[in-house]
This record gives structure tokens, sequence and C-alpha cells, in this order.
């Protein structure tokens, strides 16, 4: 006898689920068992997942699902060894899922547990697979090809309009991604059950499928940085609808603002390229370049004036003079919005 063993990772929710249905479907589990970790680290998860995983259902396999196992071992030497323990000493017959979903800003990025959880799984001849969502104009063709998996005709300009409003066109790093894929197959459905025997098309979309592009505080900044008002607005405005903390949105934007006075001033002062590196850029001389470039569209007086208006809206909202959204709002319109260039 085998065991069963499967390691599903990354940041696409959807995909994840799918992968554990498939999973059971293919060693024909009739049981599932789901643990999830209530702290970190958690032995008292890991064990849980052992006896599930160890145990025989009576129509067929019991398949143990262990979630964020991670989470689980935490930073403990001791209980990563347990983790680790739990895939190399499953007996024979048993049926283990180990599910990590991880943030968007992680999904690329291997840590060393993982790395030696996959070579444990491998090992024991299970399956390691990754999961991450649609980056950025990837989205298009996962909704075109999951269309053709369950049946749903689309035209292509419908399919490139539900990706844009679902959020497949932005770019910036700072979005979670995770649903993005089980909105756009729960619109897929619903779109084509309004369509009826014909494709889903433009119109469709438009009519149906909310804007719902999550929000981004890069987007902000970058904007900033292009100097292009309105689609800082925009980007603030939504940002807000999702419930970004003000104080981050606002951190952020006074540590881009400072960046580039400093930039604006070691411009003035012809400064070399290595120092802009080294000042700015943080030692990558394509940040610097860029962040120098942005600093052209203002004047000195102008980044002085945004970053004092940033300094009297924190003040405000931390001694309670005014709202957090109205205070950061009203520095967009005074010194944004509202300065003409000079």
């Amino acid at each position: 006898m085998t065991v069963d063993l499967l390691l599903a990772y990354g940041d696409d929710g959807f995909g994840l689920a799918r992968a554990i249905v498939e999973f059971g479907e293919r060693i024909g589990a009739v049981e599932r068992d789901e643990i999830l970790p209530e702290r970190t680290p958690d032995e008292a998860a890991i064990d849980a997942a052992r006896v599930a995983a160890s145990s025989v259902g009576m129509f067929g396999p019991h398949l143990a699902v262990l979630r964020q196992p991670l989470r689980a071992a935490g930073r403990s030497t001791a209980v990563t060894d347990r983790l680790l323990a739990l895939v190399r000493e499953l007996p024979d017959g048993a049926a283990l899922a180990l599910v990590e979903e991880r943030p968007s800003r992680d999904a690329v990025r291997a840590t060393a547990v993982l790395t030696r959880l996959g070579e444990a799984v491998r090992a024991r001849g299970g399956t390691v697979a990754e999961h991450n969502a649609p980056r950025r104009n990837e989205l298009t063709g996962w909704i075109r090809r999951r269309a053709e998996q369950i049946g749903v005709e689309i035209e292509p300009p419908a399919a490139a309009l539900l990706a844009e409003r679902i959020g497949g066109a932005v770019w910036e790093s700072d979005i979670e991604r995770g649903e993005q894929t089980r909105l756009a197959d729960s619109e897929l459905r619903k779109l084509a059950t309004y369509a009826g025997e014909r494709p889903v098309s433009v119109v469709d979309v438009e009519q149906l499928t909310p804007d719902t592009r999550p929000a981004s505080v890069f987007a902000i900044t970058n904007a900033l940085d292009r100097r292009e008002p309105a689609t800082a607005a925009r980007a603030l405005e939504r940002a807000l609808d999702e419930g970004q903390p003000v104080l981050r949105i606002m951190a952020s934007l006074q540590g881009r603002v400072a960046d580039l006075l400093v930039a604006r001033d070691l411009i003035e002062r012809r400064a070399p390229s290595s120092e802009l590196t080294k000042r700015i850029g943080r030692g990558n001389a394509r940040s610097a370049e860029r962040l120098a470039e942005a600093a052209r569209r203002y004047t000195t007086a102008e980044l002085e004036d945004m970053l004092n208006g940033l300094f009297e809206a924190d003040v405000a909202i931390k001694s309670n003079a005014m709202e957090p959204q109205p205070a950061i709002s009203a520095w967009l319109g005074e010194f944004v919005l509202g300065t003409a260039r000079r």
C-alpha cells in the first residue's frame, strides 16, 4: 500500500479549493476532515491531522486536510520537525492534503519550511502543486479557458471587460488577487444564465458585472509620480471604499513625497546618478531613475507644500480635529487636484 499526499500552495483560493476536491475524487475519498490551526505554532493541529489522515473510512479513504501548515509550524524548529515527521511517517493507506494559502504579496517567495515540506511530500510519492492567481493581463486568458471548461460561450471583448472589472489589469503589487478567479467563475455562470443560448456579450458584462477592481495604495503614489490628479483621486476613493487605513495611506504618501523632495534637491545640485541610486533608489538604479523622472514634474515648493499638508492632516487626525477620511480628501483636493503647474 501507499500514502495519498498533496501539498497545494499559492494565493489562488479558488484554485486551491478545486485542487482539494479533485484530489479527493482521484483517491476516492468519501469523508473529509478539515483541520485549521488556532494559534502559531499549533502542535495539536498537526497531531489532529495525523490521527485524521490515518483513520480508515467505512466506505473508502478518509481524507485529512491540514490548512495553513506553515502557521501550524510557526517559527518553532521542534514543531517544524513535527510537521515534517507527519509527512515522513504517515502509515500506508493514509490520505493527507496540506493546503497553504498565501497572501498575494508573498505568493512567489519560497520559504525554507515550504521547500522542505515539498521535498518530504515528493519523497513519499505525493504531489506538490502551486496555484497562483493570474497576474496583470493574465486574467482574460484564464476567463476564456474557464468558460470553455464549463461550457460557456463568451465573446473575446466581453472576456476582456470582465477581467478588467474584476481587477485583471491592475498591476500594482500590493493588491490581493486570491479571490479574483472565484469571482470570475461566479460571474461567468451568472452571465451564462442571463445570456441563455447566445454568447455572453460586452453589453451583458456592462449590465450585470459591477466594477470590483481591488484598491491599491501603490496606485495612489504611482499616480502622484505621473502627476495624474484624477487618477490619484479615483485610486484614493477606491482605497477608502475598500476600508484601507487612512494613516497607512498617508504614511505611504509622506514617504513618497519625501523621496521626491530629496530627488528634486539632488537633481538641482546635479548630483551624479550613483548618489541618486544610493539616496533615493536604496541601491536600485532603475527605481532611482523613475523617482527622479517623477520629481521633475514638480517644483520644490509644490513638494514642500504637499509634505507640510500631509503633516498638518496627520496632526488634525491624531488630535481629533478632523476625521481621517475628510482630512486626506481635503489634502488631495488642496495640494493635488487644486494645484496648477508652476
